[in-house]
C-alpha cells in the first residue's frame, strides 16, 4: 500500500532550522557584553543626538581637562645646582683668562698680532672679535678687575639651575636669558664691558638644570587639586552632538547623563534584537517548509545551509566596525561578500530558496550595522546608507544565486562571482546617482568594490560548499556529473569485464533519467543511481545472464543447486556495497545498489527450486533490502526490472506494454514501495515514459532483400553498385 507522500523538510525539521538561525542572529545584534562595544569617542554620530530630558551634572569630562591644563602649566621643579660643576666651569674661564692676560702683556706683538692669537686659544663656546678687542685694550690691572669680576658672575649664574629645555637650543635661550637678567642686576662700568662679559658667561655656562621629578609632580597635583568641578547643564531638546560628527568624550558624557544612550544591558533594546533575529529565523524556517528546497535526506542540507548563513553573518558583523563610517567614501563596506549566503544555498537548494536567503541576509546584514550603533560600534552615514547596503546586498544575493542554480560544473561559480559583482556595481552606482556632492572618482571605487564583492563571494562559495559537502556527506550535482563520467574505474571496469552488465546499467540510466523528469524527481541522481546499481556483479560476472556472451555455452548455474545459485545472485548486492566503499562513492548512489531489489525473491531459482519439488525457505532467496527510500530508488526498481523482462520477451508494443505494466503491478502487490514518496499518479507517469522508451530502443526495421546477381557482379569488378538516376 503507498503511503502519502512526506516532505523532506518536516516541520519539526524546518521548527529546528529557524530556531537555530534566531539563535545565532540574536548572539550578533543583542547587546551582550563580550559581543558588542559601546559608542566610543572618535566614532561619527550616526544621527542627530538631542538631549532625552534636563541635566545637571559634573562633566568629568570637562573638570579632567581643566586639571590637566592646570596640571600642564606647572613648570617642572629643579634638583639644586652641582657645586662641582660650577667649580670646574669657573676654573676653565679663569685658565682662559689667564691665557689673554699673557697675551695681552706681552709688548713685543702687535695689536692685530694679540688678536690673532686671542682668536687660536680655545673656548667651549664662539668668543667675538669685539670681546677680544675690548680684552686686549684693558691694561694689566683693567684686566685683572674684568678677570675677576667674571669669575665672580660665572659662579654667581651657576649657583642657581640653568638651561631649562628640551633640546641644546632651548637651554641656550635659557641660558642667554639668565646671562642677561645677572649683568643687568649686578651692573657694570661701560658697555663694552657687559658685552664681554655677556660672551664669555654664554661661552662657558652650561645647563645644570636637573628637574626633581617627585617635586614637580607633587606642584602639579597641588595645581589638580586647586581646580574646581566644571558642572555642566543642559535642557531636554538641546542638540548634543550632529549627524556625521566625530563624537569626543563629553559629548559621550552628556548623552548619558541626559538618558540617551544608556550603559549596561537595556531590555528594550535586547527585546528588539531578539524580535527581530526571531522573524529572521521564522521566515527562512517557514519559508524551507513551504518551498521544500531540499531533496531527501534534507537534515544535511539544513545544517549546510544554516552553517553558511551564520558564517557570513558573522563575517559581517566583524567587518562593519571596520569599514564603517565610510567617510573617505571608498564603498568597501559593499566588498563583504554577502553573496556567498546565496550562493551557497543555491548549490543544493531550489531558486526560489536561494533567492529568499539572499533577500533576508541582505536585510539583516544591514541591520547588524544600522539598527545598534550604540553597541555594535559601527554606523552608517547619511540617511539612504542603510537602505543602500540593504539593497546593494539583496542584488548582489539575488544575481548570484541565479547565476549558479544546482550548479552542474565549477565554472558555474565564476558566472555567479560575475553576476553579483554586476548587480551589486549597479546598485551602488544607482545610489550615487542620488549623493551629493558625487565625484567620478567614486565610480572607480564602486567597481573595485564590486569586484571585490564578486570575487570573494564565488571564491567563498565555492570553498565553503566544497567544505561543507564533504564535512556533511553531502553529495552535490558536480559530483554526481563526475560519477557519470563513462572514464570513472568502476564504469571502465564494467565495459571491460562485464559489457552486457554495463549496456543493461545504460540502458536503465537513460529509462530512469526520462521517467524522473516525468514525475518530477532528480534525473540525474536517478540516472547516476542507475549506472552503478549493478557494479556488484564485477565480482563474478560469468554468473549473470547479460554477460554469458558465448553462443551454446554451458551456463556456470548448471549443476548448482538453487539455493547456491540464488546465493551468487543475491551476492552482487553485498559485493557492490563494498566496492561503493573502496571507491567511495556518495551514500546517496550507494543507496541505489541494495534498494533496487528491495525485499524480493530471486524468483527464476525459487521457482526452479519449488519446480524440483523442494520445499525451499523463501529467505534463502529472498534480498535483505531495504525497500527503496526515495522516488529515485523505486523508479531504478522498475527500470531494472523492465529492462530485464523486456530484453527477454516479444518486442512488439502491445507485448512491451503489457510486461511494464505486469511489473508495476507485481511491484505493488509486493509492498515494495510503501517506504517511499511514489504515488500512483507517479507509476502511471513512469508506465508511459518506459513504454515510450522501449518502444524506441525495439522498433521494427526494415528487412532487406538479398542482393541482385548485377549488385554482385558490380563488386566483384570493384564498381559502385549502386547508381545515381
Amino acid at each position: 500500500m503507498l503511503r502519502p507522500p512526506s516532505p523532506a523538510v518536516t516541520r519539526v525539521t524546518a521548527a529546528a532550522f529557524g530556531l537555530i538561525l534566531a539563535a545565532g542572529a540574536a548572539l550578533l545584534v543583542a547587546p551582550i557584553a563580550g559581543l558588542r562595544s559601546d559608542l566610543a569617542e572618535g566614532d561619527y554620530a550616526p544621527r542627530t543626538f538631542e538631549a532625552a530630558h534636563d541635566a545637571q551634572f559634573v562633566s568629568e569630562a570637562l573638570t579632567e581637562a581643566a586639571r590637566e591644563q592646570a596640571a600642564a602649566a606647572v613648570q617642572d621643579v629643579p634638583l639644586p645646582p652641582d657645586p662641582a660643576l660650577t667649580d670646574a666651569r669657573v676654573a676653565a674661564l679663569q685658565r682662559y683668562l689667564a691665557s689673554v692676560r699673557s697675551i695681552v702683556a706681552r709688548t713685543d706683538l702687535t695689536t692685530q698680532q694679540k688678536a690673532d692669537q686671542l682668536a687660536a686659544l680655545e673656548a667651549p663656546g664662539p668668543i667675538g672679535s669685539t670681546t677680544r678687542l675690548y680684552l686686549i685694550s684693558l691694561d694689566t690691572t683693567g684686566l685683572a678687575l674684568f678677570e675677576s669680576r667674571a669669575a665672580d658672575l660665572l659662579r654667581a649664574l651657576m649657583s642657581s639651575p640653568i638651561g631649562r629645555g628640551a633640546t641644546p637650543e632651548e637651554q641656550q635661550r635659557d641660558i642667554a636669558a639668565a646671562v642677561e637678567q645677572l649683568i643687568a642686576q649686578r651692573g657694570s662700568a661701560s658697555e663694552g664691558e657687559r658685552a664681554a662679559l655677556s660672551t664669555l658667561l654664554r661661552a662657558f655656562a652650561v645647563s645644570n638644570f636637573r628637574v626633581d621629578a617627585d617635586a614637580t609632580e607633587r606642584a602639579r597635583q597641588q595645581a589638580r587639586d586647586a581646580v574646581s568641578p566644571v558642572v555642566r547643564t543642559i535642557t531636554a531638546g538641546q542638540v548634543i552632538v550632529t549627524e556625521g560628527q566625530r563624537i569626543t568624550a563629553q559629548e559621550i558624557e552628556a548623552l548619558r547623563a541626559t538618558g540617551t544612550l544608556r550603559d549596561g544591558l537595556d531590555p528594550y533594546t535586547l527585546g528588539g534584537a531578539g524580535l527581530i533575529a526571531a522573524g529572521f529565523g521564522l521566515l527562512l524556517g517557514l519559508y524551507a517548509y513551504l518551498l521544500q528546497p531540499f531533496e531527501s535526506p534534507a537534515n544535511r542540507r539544513l545544517i549546510a545551509a544554516a552553517l553558511t548563513i551564520l558564517a557570513v553573518l558573522l563575517g559581517v558583523r566583524v567587518a562593519f566596525p571596520v569599514l564603517t563610517p565610510d567617510a573617505e567614501r571608498t564603498f568597501l563596506l559593499h566588498a563583504i561578500p554577502v553573496s556567498t549566503a546565496a550562493i551557497v544555498v543555491g548549490s543544493f537548494a531550489r531558486l526560489s530558496y536561494a533567492a529568499v536567503v539572499a533577500a533576508a541576509v541582505g536585510i539583516f546584514a544591514a541591520f547588524i550595522g544600522g539598527s545598534f550603533p550604540q553597541v555594535a560600534g559601527s554606523t552608517y552615514i547619511g540617511p539612504l546608507q542603510s537602505l543602500e547596503y540593504a539593497m546593494v546586498a539583496t542584488a548582489g544575493g539575488l544575481a548570484g544565486a541565479a547565476a549558479i542554480n544546482r550548479a552542474e560544473r565549477i565554472n558555474r561559480y565564476a558566472l555567479a562571482g560575475i553576476a553579483a559583482a554586476l548587480a551589486t556595481g549597479a546598485a551602488m552606482a544607482s545610489f550615487w546617482l542620488f549623493e551629493m556632492p558625487r565625484a567620478n572618482v567614486d565610480l572607480a571605487w564602486i567597481g573595485l568594490a564590486a569586484g571585490i564583492h564578486g570575487a570573494a563571494s564565488a571564491v567563498l562559495g565555492l570553498g565553503i560548499f566544497a567544505l561543507l559537502a564533504f564535512a556533511l556527506g553531502i553529495t552535490s550535482r558536480i559530483q554526481l556529473l563526475e560519477l557519470a563520467q563513462p572514464e570513472h574505474p568502476l564504469l571502465r571496469r564494467l565495459q571491460e569485464e562485464a559489457p552486457g552488465t554495463y549496456h543493461h546499467s545504460m540502458l536503465v540510466g537513460s529509462l530512469a533519467e526520462r521517467a524522473a523528469i516525468a514525475i518530477g524527481a532528480d534525473p540525474l541522481l536517478a540516472r547516476v543511481g542507475a549506472y552503478y546499481h549493478d557494479i556488484g556483479k564485477l565480482a563474478m560476472p560469468r554468473y549473470y545472464i547479460e554477460n554469458m556472451l558465448e553462443e551454446g555455452a554451458a551456463s556456470p548455474h548448471d549443476g548448482l543447486p538453487p539455493e547456491e545459485s540464488a546465493r551468487i545472485i543475491r551476492a552482487h548486492v553485498t559485493n557492490g556495497l563494498e566496492l561503493a566503499r573502496k571507491h567511495r562513492l556518495p551514500d546517496v548512489i550507494r543507496d541505489f545498489i541494495p534498494q533496487h531489489h528491495g525485499t524480493r525473491l530471486v524468483s527464476y531459482f525459487y521457482r526452479t527450486a519449488v519446480r524440483e519439488g523442494r520445499q525451499p525457505d523463501p529467505a534463502d532467496f529472498r534480498y535483505e533490502g531495504p525497500r527503496p527510500q526515495s522516488r529515485e530508488a523505486a523508479i531504478v526498481m522498475l527500470a531494472d526490472s523492465c529492462e530485464a523482462v523486456i530484453r527477454a520477451g516479444d518486442h512488439d508494443p502491445a507485448a512491451i506494454d503489457q510486461s511494464v505494466d505486469a511489473v508495476i503491478a507485481e511491484r505493488l502487490a509486493e509492498g515494495q514501495f510503501d517506504e517511499c514518496d511514489i504515488t500512483m499518479r507517479d507509476l502511471q507517469a513512469i508506465a508511459r515514459t518506459f513504454k515510450a522508451t522501449f518502444r524506441a530502443v525495439y522498433h521494427p526495421r526494415v528487412r532487406y532483400p538479398q542482393p541482385t546477381p548485377e549488385e554482385l557482379a558490380s563488386v566483384a569488378r570493384g564498381e559502385t553498385p549502386v547508381r545515381s538516376p
